[in-house]
């Protein structure tokens, strides 16, 4: 089955969830928020404004258990969960591209179509040999969402999942 957010995001076991929820909660601004506030409600069947007046702990906990999401919400929350807490994941993948990148992020001038497939995947195969492996592959499905030169990354990640 090819990647999906939800999938990935159903996947995902809940303690981490609950560590991406946190992340979202504690850091998004005001209009992140809007759209999974209106995702909570229908999902919980409330009312939007007695979502948007509860606790960061409930919305945490009910964003986590909430396992169908909009997809650009679960890009969203997987990209700041990243960014947080695997920054050193995605700068050693960049690095193995030499990418030219400012803390994991991308240079804008940088032209992908100077990626192969076969350079991609060979970073990725290095990357899934880390000690971080849960959090390597995560970063890798990720990418995969992304599509473009790196959705060659799907056939080198590991199945049966």
């Amino acid at each position: 089955m090819p990647v999906s957010a939800n999938r990935i995001w159903r996947q995902l076991p809940n303690d981490i969830r609950v560590a991406v929820c946190q992340i979202f909660w504690a850091e998004s601004k005001g209009t992140e928020k809007q759209f999974l506030f209106a995702s909570l409600a229908k999902a919980k069947k409330l009312r939007e404004v007695f979502v948007r007046k509860s606790p960061i702990e409930r919305l945490v906990n009910w964003t986590a258990a909430t396992l169908s999401l909009p997809d650009p919400i679960v890009d969203d929350l997987l990209k700041k969960y990243l960014l947080h807490e695997h920054r050193a994941i995605i700068v050693r993948f960049l690095d193995l591209l030499n990418i030219p990148h400012s803390e994991g992020m991308i240079e804008e001038n940088f032209d992908y179509a100077t990626l192969t497939n076969e350079r991609v995947q060979e970073a990725a195969r290095s990357l899934l040999a880390l000690a971080d492996r849960t959090g390597s592959e995560l970063y890798l499905k990720y990418l995969v969402l992304q599509g473009g030169p790196w959705a060659g990354i799907e056939e080198v990640l590991p199945t049966g999942e």
